[in-house]
């Protein structure tokens, strides 16, 4: 129990040296609630921010007044939020106090933050390991749909995808770079880097490229975003049109509510694009706590199966809000070469461009790309593929195992 106590510790703090050293615009201090003997995260968040529905500010200032604090700055964020900047301030402990006198804790919340879910300690076990691939693939798929994807995710390094010879990027047509892949000047691997890149290749193998367009893009930088960032992105690419989007990131929020910015974002944009189909992993926690947005009825929530299939991987959320299970330990995937140091001190070259990596991160692309090949193949919406792919997955349950794909 100790041992996991300062491993979790240890890698809270990396993934908090990551959000410290982004740039000066995308840089921030992150924090954590921990439980009482602060053995688990509660939930992340983003230190002097918190976030509100536009047409709640007015109140939420007379809340200041009325304990006393100064009014923030204020500014506008995205889907009608509005976004209190308040330095040096703890932001869950002030968001308590104003719920105290606003008489529900639903109006103001902190910005939570999402981390990667790939399996590591947070997300607990294993980090990535070198392998020599090939990528396991399905054929192409035949049909006349042409669907378009979005991974949303650290953004794409096609150095990686070169390195790999994985043949099926061709179809990311569109990308943000992921420029925090490696430790400036050196070949040593960043934790998290080349995650997007991965998940791509992941959604391909399945999907096939001959008849997908696929955009990569970039809001999970160093492992982890602000609710903000990734609804942001998430609004961008819906208004935009594409078919199906994959999620491979999620958070906790404070008990007994949800994140405010994914609420607003689908009043405000995803209700408004019935065609569109959000994918999103389950987490990697062990338990069948909600993990948003996953957790959504409006999401398909997607958790791992061990290599072969037959059982849950022990790591894998679960619970009634998870849609289906696919395969998502020691994946071979794409990977950059170069050194990587473990949280354990000990460190590995990779040198044939690809890894073992494990996660829901690799499980949830899988089901989007599985859609995207159903609208292909029967020429339907995204929507109704969705319908036919958790068709199947009742399909090949198994009592220990939920609602199961394995292809």
């Amino acid at each position: 129990m100790q041992q996991d106590r300062e491993r979790l510790h240890q890698e809270f703090e990396r993934l908090r040296d990551n959000s410290a050293r982004r740039t000066k615009e995308r840089g921030f201090d992150l924090a954590a609630r921990w439980n009482r003997d602060e053995t688990a995260i509660e939930y992340l968040y983003r230190q002097g921010q918190l976030i509100c529905d536009e047409r709640d500010l007015d109140t939420v200032l007379e809340a200041f007044d009325q304990l006393r604090i100064d009014r923030p700055e204020v500014s506008e964020g995205p889907v009608g939020l509005a976004v209190l900047h308040l330095p040096d301030t703890d932001a869950a402990e002030l968001a308590a106090r104003l719920a105290d006198v606003l008489g529900d804790e639903r109006i103001v919340a902190p910005n939570h933050v999402l981390d990667a879910q790939i399996h590591m300690s947070m997300c607990p076990a294993t980090e990535p390991v070198p392998s020599y691939g090939p990528i396991p693939v399905l054929g192409e798929p035949g049909g006349p749909g042409r669907p378009t994807i979005a991974v949303v995710d650290t953004g794409y390094l096609p150095d990686v995808a070169k390195d790999s010879g994985f043949g099926r990027f061709s179809a990311v047509t569109k990308f943000e770079p992921d420029d925090d892949v490696y430790v400036q000047g050196t070949d040593e691997i960043r934790p998290y880097g080349g995650h997007g890149t991965a998940a791509t290749a992941r959604l391909l193998a399945v999907s096939g490229a001959d008849s997908v367009k696929v955009e990569v893009r970039d809001c999970l930088l160093g492992g982890a975003v602000d609710e903000l960032a990734i609804v942001e992105d998430l609004e961008t690419v819906v208004r935009a049109g594409v078919d199906v989007v994959s999620v491979q990131a999620g958070l906790y929020a404070r008990h007994g509510t949800t994140p405010k910015s994914f609420d607003m974002f689908y009043r405000r944009v995803l209700s408004k694009h019935p065609e569109t189909v959000v994918v999103a992993a389950a987490g990697n926690h062990g338990t069948d706590v909600p993990f948003w947005p996953a957790a959504y009825s409006w999401v398909t929530a997607v958790g791992a199966l061990t290599r072969g299939g037959d059982y849950r991987a022990p790591w894998s959320n679960f619970g009634y809000w998870v849609d289906a299970y696919t395969p998502g330990e020691n994946t071979v995937v794409p990977y950059p070469n170069g050194r990587y140091d473990y949280i354990d001190q000990t460190s590995a070259r990779f040198s044939n461009g690809h890894a073992l990596w494990s996660g829901t991160s690799f499980a949830a692309p899988v089901v989007a790309g599985l859609i995207a090949r159903r609208m292909i193949e029967r020429e339907v919406s995204a929507p109704v593929a969705r319908h036919i792919v958790l068709q199947e997955a009742a399909i090949g349950a198994l009592p220990h195992t939920g609602p199961r794909l394995v292809i």
